[in-house]
């Protein structure tokens, strides 16, 4: 009698590609609306930038020091509006 053939598992790719563009479209529209908001302004674009590295930092400091639900938000909130920033910059200097 032959034997039975197991069935196979399909495996997930890591990083869904399709949802990576999606996280892109949605970082670049907002790096876009930064950029409309200060007129591609270079030193404010950096003032942003710095302002949202020190409220990042400061959002991971008590994230570490009272690990709760509303600190990691708070976090990743800093964290995404940081790399907006960021993002804005390259798009001004047309990366």
């Amino acid at each position: 009698m032959p034997r039975r053939q197991q069935r196979r598992v399909p495996r997930r790719i890591k990083g869904d590609r399709s949802e990576r563009r999606e996280d892109t479209s949605a970082l670049d529209a907002s790096a876009r609306r930064i950029l409309a908001a200060t007129g591609g302004d270079a030193r404010q674009l950096n003032s942003i930038v710095l302002d949202l590295r020190q409220l990042r930092d400061e959002a991971d400091r008590r994230a570490f020091e009272d690990p709760s639900p509303d600190a990691l938000r708070e976090y990743r909130r800093a964290a995404r509006e940081l790399a907006e920033a960021e993002r804005a910059i390259a798009l001004s200097d047309g990366h």
